[in-house]
């Protein structure tokens, strides 16, 4: 198949899973948090002239830019991107939003973007579509509005930021918006972090009493849960190990491995009831908490997927239900509190004692 089917396929499955209101939200939204992903590539001509090289050590390696919406309450992919490696981040923000709206119209969202994000033009364009946002802005200089506030003592303020002055006029980027406004009301805050270290977010929640400043913090530390999924999708999918050596190939590798992440956490969120229902049932445990075993129930999914979704649909209800049966059993104990010293990472790619999932 080519690659644009299973863009496809995950949309279909994406536009079915938003229409019921049985999933995760928080208050009332579904939080999405876009970002940014480089993925390497093989070392060929076609590959290079398509995605680009990017330049290591003195060393240049081809690598394409993955861009994904990640649902971090659900483990749901809305929409990903795998482009040239050059191709700006912040545009590819603006493609997600096109696309999210257009996929799930009536969902509310938070958006949260990382300190690689804040701009002008995002902002407008996010309270445009009616999206919220949370966004975290490391460069408080570059709004002159968010500069005073940092360098006052108030830790949570709304701004007004003037869209008319001569130098905001020439911005190219808001030039693109249809109905340009004269001004952004946004809410900045100041977060104080346990290394010392202030964090500064901008949002556009303005009600202080639905969200306060520690809610603002736990958004934006919720969006750590897509840096999660990277990690999965490089470590468990190993979606750097492509089956070809051309762009197509390349393509349908990626994006048949963001359809099957999404089929797994259907399964798993499923399984995960069944657990939850058992654990609480159970006062004998030795844990009080138990989830399913993501990296283990992938690897069992990968080899079952292909022949449920060829199946007729009563053959593939079973084959389904008997997935989250079984995956139900892979359980691993949630033990908190626990935290680890980190460590410089090898320079091995692949860990010899790393068995494949998928």
């Amino acid at each position: 198949m080519k690659h644009g089917a299973y863009i496809e396929l995950n949309e279909e499955l994406v536009k079915g899973y938003y229409r019921d209101i049985d999933y995760k939200q928080y208050k009332g939204y579904r939080l999405l948090a876009i970002d940014g992903s480089r993925v390497q590539l093989p070392n060929k001509e076609r590959v290079i002239e398509e995605f680009g090289l990017a330049e290591n050590g003195g060393k240049t390696i081809p690598m394409a830019m993955s861009s994904t919406a990640y649902d971090v309450l659900n483990q749901i992919v809305v929409n990903s991107y795998l482009e040239r490696y050059e191709t700006d981040e912040r545009s590819l923000a603006e493609k997600h939003l096109t696309k999210i709206k257009e996929l799930t119209p009536r969902v509310r969202d938070i958006i949260l973007l990382d300190r690689g994000y804040p701009s002008l033009y995002l902002f407008a364009k996010m309270i445009d579509l009616r999206c919220d946002f949370v966004v975290r802005c490391n460069d408080t200089s570059f709004i002159s509005e968010v500069k005073e506030f940092a360098q006052s003592d108030e830790t949570d303020k709304i701004i007004e930021v003037d869209l008319t002055t001569e130098q905001r006029k020439n911005y190219r980027a808001l030039r693109k918006l249809k109905d340009k406004p004269n001004r952004l009301i946004l809410r900045v805050v100041k977060i104080k972090l346990t290394t010392g270290v202030t964090e500064y977010l901008i949002s556009s929640l303005m009600d202080k009493t639905i969200f306060t400043k520690e809610n603002l913090k736990e958004l934006y530390h919720l969006r750590w849960n897509e840096e999660t999924y990277f990690n999965f999708q490089k470590n468990v999918l190993e979606v750097e190990n492509f089956s070809g050596r051309i762009p197509e190939t390349i393509r349908q590798d990626y994006y048949a491995k963001i359809l099957i992440s999404n089929i797994g956490s259907l399964m798993i969120e499923e399984a995960q009831e069944e657990v939850d229902e058992q654990t609480q049932k159970n006062a004998r445990l030795k844990y009080a908490g138990y989830k399913v075993n993501r990296s283990v129930a992938m690897g069992l999914l990968k080899d079952e997927v292909i022949e449920m979704l060829l199946s007729p649909e009563d053959h593939w209800k079973t084959r389904y239900n008997k997935l989250v049966s079984t995956i139900k059993r892979l359980t691993i104990p949630v033990i908190s509190e626990r935290h680890f010293e980190r460590k410089p990472r090898l320079s091995n790619k692949f860990f010899l004692k790393k068995r494949k999932t998928i």
